[in-house]
């Protein structure tokens, strides 16, 4: 997978606002993804319940969204999840509104870097939109059974 191709620069589709947080640093994200995993598997979402594999794809994707704008960005970071028609729509804000993605397919994974292909790899659409200094990273994550 060309994982540079995959995050193209386009806004994220429309949804309804579920849940937001505003993590300070990557000491706040085990809590982050403990609240999230834990709403997932409640009865929140319309429509059957999220199975096992889709919870767990969502968290990793917000996970590495989170701490690439954590560590990439500049604050504050801005989590939203919404109820989109698709699925689940997944944004991560930031004040790096000048820095593009830099997403990668051919660098050494023993490198690090690989996050945007792995959140790629589970999403069924993403990109990136910049917006005066906000610069705003989307996933959309399927809810259907595989």
């Amino acid at each position: 997978m060309d994982t540079a191709r995959a995050w193209v620069m386009t806004p994220p589709p429309a949804g309804d606002t579920l849940w937001t947080w505003t993590p300070a640093g990557l000491e706040e994200l085990a809590t982050v993804r403990r609240v999230f995993r834990a709403t997932l598997t409640g009865d929140v979402l319309p429509g059957p319940a999220l199975s096992a594999d889709r919870v767990e794809e969502s968290v990793l994707a917000l996970d590495e969204l989170m701490s690439n704008g954590l560590r990439h960005g500049r604050p504050p970071v801005h989590v939203e999840v919404r109820a989109a028609d698709a699925g689940l729509l997944l944004l991560v804000s930031d004040r790096a509104a000048g820095s593009p993605l830099m997403p990668t397919s051919t660098r050494d994974p023993s490198l690090g870097g690989m996050g945007l292909g792995m959140v790629a790899h589970v999403a069924t659409a993403c990109g990136w939109v910049p917006q005066d200094d906000v610069k705003t990273v989307w996933a959309l994550m399927p809810t259907a059974p595989r």
